[in-house]
C-alpha cells in the first residue's frame, strides 16, 4: 500500500510539473501592432497560422475537394502535431517557428519600377514581421532555411549577401542581374523580419525596439478591430485615415488612361481623384473567418465630411429586387456578374453625382458628372440620365466567359420607346436588325458601337458577339441560373438583405491553385485523382458572392467564398508543383 501511494504521489507530481511546464511554455499572445511603424500604409495580422489551416479544413470546399487530392490522415496528423508543437515548442525548427508565430504584414510605401516599354510596375515596399515565441538561434536557422528555399524557387540561383547592422545579422537574397528583386531577412531575439527592402526591415526592427512610434494605441485601429470582431478572426487588416486615399491612388491612377481616349479627361481624372479621395476616404478594415462552411471576408470603408448620409438619401435599395434575375439571360460561362439594386436607377445616379460633387469646389464639381458619365460609355450608355430614366431596377453588368470575352449591360425596360431612342443614339442610324430565337437584335454597322438585344422585357447591350452569346444562351436554356454553383451562391444571400450591390464571381483558378498547393504535402504516393468528379465538385464550389451595403458612416462589404483572400494569397505566392497541376485536371 505504501508503494502504491508513493507511485501515485510521484505520478501526480510529474503530471503537475508537466502541466505547469506546458502552461508556462505556451506562447503568450502579443499585440502585433506594436511591431510595425506608426506610418504603415497597410497593416495585416494573423495570430495563429495553425488556426488558419484548421479554418481552411473546416470549409465546405475543402471537405468536398481535398479527399480527391490529399490524404486526410496525413492532414489530420499534421493538425494535431502542430498543436503539440505550439504547446511544447518541441520539434524541428521550421515546425516550431511556423506553429508558434504571430505574424504581421506591413506596407511602408510604394515605388515605381519600369515594366515594358509603355508601363510602370508599382511595387509595395513591404515586410512580414513574425513574433515566433522561440529562441533566436532556432529562429535564425529556420528563417534562413525557409526563406532561402523560397528565394531559390523564385530566383533559381540567387546571390546571397550577409552583413551586420547594429549587431543584427542581415541576409539578402537577390535575383541574378536584377538587384531590385530581393528578399531581406533579419532576426532579433524571437522576432524575424522579412521584406523586399532593407530600409523597411530596419524600420520594423526600430519599431520593435521602441526606437520609433508604432501603430499600437491607434484609436482608428481599435475601432476597426471592434467593428470587425478581430479578436476571433483568422486574420485582420487595417488602413488608417489618409493612407486609404494613398492606397486608392496607387490602385486607380495607373488605369486612368483606360477611362477615356480623351487626353483632357485623362488629365482631369488624374488631378481630381487624389483630391477627392483625400477629402472623402476615412479608415478601412478587413477580417477573415469561416461562417457556415464558407470563408467570409468582411470589409469596412468609412467616409468623411458627411458623405455617407448624403449617399444614403440617394442610394435607396429596392426591397422587391430578387437576387440576380438577369441570370436567366446570361450564359452559363459568365465569369462575373454585378447587380445594382437601387429603386430608381436615374435618381440614384443623379444623387450619387450630386453627393460626390458636393465634396469639391465650384470649379472642380462639374467635372464629376463628366467623369462619371464617361465611365458608363463602355457599356453603351451615351446619356446616363436619359438612359437610366427609361430603365427599371435592377441594373446588371456582366463579364462573359474567357472564350467569348466581353462585357454586357442588362436593364429591365421601363419606357420602351425612350430606351429604343437611346439604343439608336448609341448604335447609329446605320444598323441591321435580326432575330435570335424569340429575341430581337440590332447591330451597328460600326463594330465599335456594338449591338443591342431585346428579350423578356429586358435590354442587353454590348459587342455583337457578346449580345448574341447571351441571346443564344437564353434561347437554348444554357443560362447562368441553371448552374449549380451559382444557385448555391444565391442561397448565401440573407432574405431581405439591404445590400445595394450584389456581385457573383467565379474563382475556380484561385481555388484550384490553393487546393493543389495545400494538398501536395499530404498526397499519397500513387494516389489516383478522379478528374471528372474533381471538376464537377470544383464547379459547385467556384462561385463567390459579395454583398455591398451602405451604412451610417461608410460602406460594408461581405464576401462569401471557398477560401477567401487568405486562400487566394496562398495560391498566388506558394510554389506550385507541376505534377499536382497535371493530376487535378
Amino acid at each position: 500500500m505504501g508503494i502504491l501511494k508513493k507511485l501515485l504521489l510521484v505520478t501526480t507530481t510529474l503530471i503537475v510539473i508537466s502541466g505547469g511546464w506546458l502552461w508556462w511554455n505556451r506562447p503568450q499572445k502579443v499585440d502585433m501592432s506594436g511591431y510595425v511603424p506608426a506610418d504603415s500604409i497597410v497593416f495585416i495580422e494573423a495570430n495563429s497560422l495553425p488556426d488558419i489551416v484548421e479554418g481552411f479544413r473546416s470549409t465546405d470546399a475543402w471537405r468536398s475537394l481535398a479527399p480527391l487530392a490529399a490524404d486526410e490522415n496525413n492532414l489530420e496528423r499534421a493538425g494535431w502535431l502542430s498543436k503539440l508543437v505550439w504547446w511544447t515548442g518541441i520539434g524541428p525548427a521550421e515546425a516550431v517557428v511556423l506553429s508558434r508565430s504571430q505574424v504581421a504584414v506591413t506596407v511602408i510605401g510604394f515605388e515605381a519600377n519600369e515594366g515594358d516599354a509603355t508601363t510602370l510596375r508599382i511595387v509595395p515596399r513591404a515586410a512580414l514581421v513574425a513574433e515566433t515565441h522561440t529562441g533566436e538561434a532556432r529562429v535564425r536557422a529556420a528563417v534562413e532555411r525557409l526563406v532561402g528555399d523560397f528565394a531559390r524557387r523564385a530566383y533559381r540561383a540567387p546571390r546571397i549577401e550577409r552583413k551586420d547592422v547594429d549587431g543584427i545579422s542581415f541576409v539578402t537574397w537577390s535575383a541574378p542581374g536584377e538587384p531590385r528583386r530581393k528578399i531581406v531577412a533579419a532576426v532579433s531575439e524571437s522576432v524575424a523580419v522579412i521584406g523586399n527592402d532593407e530600409a523597411v526591415v530596419e524600420s520594423c526592427l526600430a519599431a520593435r525596439h521602441g526606437e520609433r512610434p508604432t501603430l499600437i494605441g491607434n484609436p482608428q485601429l481599435a475601432d476597426a478591430r471592434a467593428r470587425l470582431s478581430a479578436g476571433d478572426a483568422l486574420a485582420f487588416g487595417f488602413v488608417s485615415e489618409g493612407n486609404a486615399a494613398k492606397l486608392l491612388e496607387v490602385a486607380v491612377l495607373p488605369y486612368v488612361g483606360q477611362l477615356s481616349s480623351s487626353q483632357q479627361i485623362q488629365s482631369g481624372a488624374a488631378s481630381l481623384l487624389p483630391q477627392l479621395s483625400n477629402k472623402i476616404l476615412g479608415a478601412a478594415g478587413w477580417s477573415a473567418r469561416v461562417t457556415n462552411g464558407r470563408m467570409e471576408d468582411r470589409y469596412i470603408i468609412t467616409l468623411r465630411n458627411g458623405l455617407a448620409p448624403r449617399l444614403r438619401e440617394a442610394l435607396v435599395t429596392s426591397d422587391a429586387a430578387a437576387p440576380m434575375p438577369a441570370a436567366k439571360l446570361l450564359p452559363a460561362d459568365s465569369q462575373q456578374v454585378t447587380q445594382y439594386r437601387y429603386q430608381e436607377p436615374e435618381a440614384a445616379w443623379r444623387g450619387f453625382n450630386a453627393a460626390i460633387a458636393s465634396q469639391l469646389d465650384a470649379l472642380s464639381a462639374p467635372f464629376v458628372s463628366v467623369l462619371l458619365d464617361e465611365a458608363l460609355k463602355p457599356y453603351g450608355i451615351e446619356s446616363p440620365r436619359s438612359f437610366l430614366r427609361a430603365a427599371k431596377a435592377p441594373v446588371t453588368t456582366a463579364r462573359l466567359g474567357q472564350e467569348r470575352g466581353g462585357t454586357v449591360l442588362i436593364v429591365a425596360v421601363k419606357d420602351q420607346q425612350a430606351l429604343r431612342e437611346q439604343v439608336r443614339k448609341r448604335l447609329g442610324n446605320s444598323l441591321r436588325r435580326t432575330r435570335v430565337g424569340e429575341a430581337e437584335m440590332f447591330v451597328s454597322n460600326t463594330p465599335e458601337r456594338g449591338a443591342a438585344g431585346y428579350v423578356a422585357e429586358h435590354l442587353i447591350m454590348g459587342s455583337e458577339e457578346s449580345v448574341r452569346h447571351c441571346l443564344e444562351a437564353s434561347a437554348n436554356n444554357q443560362t447562368l441560373d441553371t448552374v449549380e454553383g451559382f444557385k448555391r451562391a444565391v442561397r448565401l444571400i440573407p432574405a431581405g438583405s439591404p445590400a445595394g450591390i450584389l456581385t457573383f464571381t467565379i474563382e475556380d483558378e484561385s481555388i484550384y491553385s490553393f487546393i493543389s498547393y495545400l494538398a501536395a504535402a499530404s498526397r499519397r504516393d500513387g494516389a489516383a485523382t478522379n478528374h471528372n468528379e474533381f471538376r464537377e465538385r470544383l464547379e459547385r464550389e467556384s462561385f463567390a458572392v459579395t454583398l455591398t451595403e451602405l451604412e451610417e458612416d461608410g460602406f460594408m462589404r461581405q464576401t462569401f467564398s471557398a477560401f477567401g483572400q487568405l486562400g487566394d494569397a496562398v495560391g498566388r505566392f506558394a510554389p506550385q508543383r507541376t505534377d499536382d497541376r497535371d493530376t487535378s485536371r
